[in-house]
């Protein structure tokens, strides 16, 4: 990607202050993937009135800072993810790819990427991989999806042409559903219901609801998503570990290549979906890279 390009086309990710300091893990990602092209434009969002907390620290990685036009509207729950409905309003872009702020993204070829995401006027990717390469546990990752029908697709990852009337269907909707979760959850879910707010399901909800799901579905063959119930290795529901860096080991080298147990994850971008994964030598590893 060119510098010419950097208006037109870029990442955002969701970084509210808070007391986790969600800005760190944005940073993280930001800081990856200008290790990967130092050209890519990244927007952090933060909340409304809350721009100038961003510590000078960070401010090297990103191009833009913008605010919440609304607001943090889970400033009552905490569960940030719920203010996704509002990138839409505040990209700086004409052609977005939100990324979730507990992602890295490493050897990854930019262009290719765009070229992947930006076949249709919003893209979602359909599967990713396991840290063991190989597809993740679907029953287990959708447990909610496949039991009600939905979608399932993996919302950590979402491009959107800001222009097109899709994309304005898709964050239209997303607004109330997203807002007013605990409904939503009663109405779809009858028999179980999710035990807290889950960002993918709703947003799988939302897909859902459009008619989308053929439209917006994309396969992203380096997507790597680390969340609890993808690993394969936890196939109790009873015994799945709240954090998986408690019971499997890893290990990060200093060209962001990734081990965990006896695999290597060469490159990809990796939701590790684990905050206790970024500790201060891994975060170390991308921000040297990225100065």
């Amino acid at each position: 990607m060119t510098k010419d390009e950097d208006s037109k086309k870029g990442f955002i990710t969701l970084g509210i202050n808070s007391e986790q300091d969600n800005v760190r893990y944005c940073y993280g990602l930001a800081c990856s993937i200008k290790n990967c092209d130092p050209n890519a434009s990244v927007t952090l969002v933060v909340d409304k009135g809350k721009m100038d907390n961003v510590q000078s620290y960070y401010e090297h990685a990103f191009d833009y800072i913008v605010e919440l036009p609304h607001g943090n509207s889970a400033h009552k729950d905490g569960f940030h993810g719920m203010n996704l409905w509002q990138l839409y309003h505040c990209t700086p872009y004409e052609e977005t790819i939100y990324v979730d702020y507990d992602t890295l993204f490493t050897h990854v070829d930019i262009d290719t990427l765009w070229d992947i995401m930006n076949n249709g006027n919003i893209s979602i990717p359909n599967s990713a991989l396991s840290y063991r390469n190989i597809p993740i546990m679907s029953p287990l990752r959708f447990e909610f999806e496949n039991q009600y029908r939905l979608p399932k697709l993996l919302n950590n990852l979402i491009y959107f042409n800001k222009h097109s009337v899709q994309a304005q269907q898709w964050f239209k909707m997303a607004d109330p559903i997203f807002q007013n979760w605990r409904e939503v959850y009663s109405k779809f879910f009858i028999d179980k219901k999710p035990e807290t707010f889950d960002k993918n399901i709703l947003a799988n909800v939302v897909t859902y609801c459009l008619d989308m799901e053929k439209d917006v579905s994309v396969h992203v063959n380096n997507l790597y998503d680390l969340h609890i119930r993808s690993h394969g290795v936890f196939l109790d529901p009873n015994e799945i570990p709240q954090n998986w860096t408690d019971t499997l080991n890893y290990w990060v080298t200093d060209q962001g290549r990734i081990q965990i147990e006896n695999s290597v994850i060469g490159g990809g971008i990796i939701h590790y979906s684990d905050e206790t994964f970024l500790t201060d030598e891994v975060l170390d590893v991308f921000r040297t890279n990225s100065t």
